[in-house]
């Protein structure tokens, strides 16, 4: 797909990845006991939705407000959103949280960031699809592409789109983790 049919591609893609991650992190958090697995899939889950949130924030939410009716007051709930996520987020990765805490924020960060991802799925996405050009979606998609790869950590070498985020968050998850290293997974 050319940006067009599957726009945004990435976003897309990085929502699946998101989703996985969520799945491993609820099963780890409804468990008893040692929760450090809990906070090495935060760690993981902070760093996939970092750039993710800004590449929306910067790209994604200002075609909303341009090219839908209703743009300006859902890029404006979207932006709330976000820093809730962010919030609980930090919450989440708390040390000094007990387990117990740390397993309700981690239930309230999944319901919330699963709504948030499926609005932009089932409505979002398919909104912009039908109202923006798509020239002016392929320039969205390669604008978000161009902002995550000016992201620290981005993949140094010519990936496709999504390829080094879902890659390295596969190789933390399973415990083959390269993020401290210099080049991409």
């Amino acid at each position: 797909m050319n940006g067009v049919e599957g726009f945004p591609n990435r976003l897309s893609a990085e929502h699946r990845a998101i989703e996985a991650l969520l799945r491993q992190l609820t099963r780890t958090t409804t468990g008893v006991g040692d929760d450090s697995e809990a906070l090495r899939l935060l760690g993981s889950l902070r760093r996939l939705l970092g750039p993710h949130l800004v590449v929306e924030e910067t790209h994604l939410y200002p075609l909303a407000r341009r090219r839908l009716t209703a743009g300006d007051a859902l890029a404006d709930a979207a932006g709330r959103s976000h820093a809730t996520i962010r919030r609980l987020l930090d919450r989440a990765q708390d040390d000094r949280l007990y387990a117990g805490g740390r397993r309700h924020t981690v239930t309230v960060l999944a319901v919330l960031l699963r709504a948030h991802l499926r609005g932009e799925d089932e409505r979002l996405f398919p909104a912009l699809r039908a109202r923006a050009a798509a020239e002016e979606l392929r320039t969205c998609e390669r604008r978000m592409r161009e902002g995550w790869a000016r992201q620290p950590g981005a993949p140094l070498w010519g990936l496709p789109p999504g390829t080094g985020a879902i890659a390295a968050l596969r190789d933390h998850v399973s415990g083959h983790d390269t993020s401290g290293q210099q080049h991409s997974p």
